[in-house]
């Protein structure tokens, strides 16, 4: 339990405490303590540092992960699962695949056989001239 929240943690102050401190850095250095509290007096400011220090911060991730590979990009787990749709009458499902593919393959050879034609034209009107 405790190592999840550690990895919380760390992943709330890399994704979140990280861009949101840059960007007061970035306004400190681009327009000093008053631009700094401008954006405290705007509607969103977490999302406005956050937003401002976004490229900065992936700077630092990236010379994080320099020094020791995930600190600066953790790697984050996910649960995947997997629904599989079997069917008691899977030949009729398979034969309805097949129908599909030999429509959808026509169609292409048709399209191809368009495309090989207006290229035919094409060339013949280059050849001409």
């Amino acid at each position: 339990m405790a190592k999840d929240q550690l990895k919380d943690l760390h992943l709330f102050a890399i994704e979140s405490a990280l861009p949101f401190g840059m960007g007061i850095i970035n306004n400190a250095k681009a327009g000093g303590l008053k631009k700094i509290i401008n954006v405290f007096k705007s509607k969103d400011p977490v999302l406005e540092f956050q937003v401002d220090g976004k490229t900065s911060a992936k700077v630092i991730r990236d010379k994080m992960d320099q020094l020791i590979p995930g600190l600066g990009h953790p790697v984050v787990s996910v649960d995947v699962t997997v629904e599989e749709n079997y069917s008691d009458d899977q030949p009729n499902d398979q034969q309805d695949d097949q129908d599909s593919l030999v429509l959808t393959l026509n169609r292409i050879n048709s399209q191809l056989d368009q495309l090989r034609s207006c290229l035919d034209n094409v060339s013949q009107g280059v050849d001409e001239n």
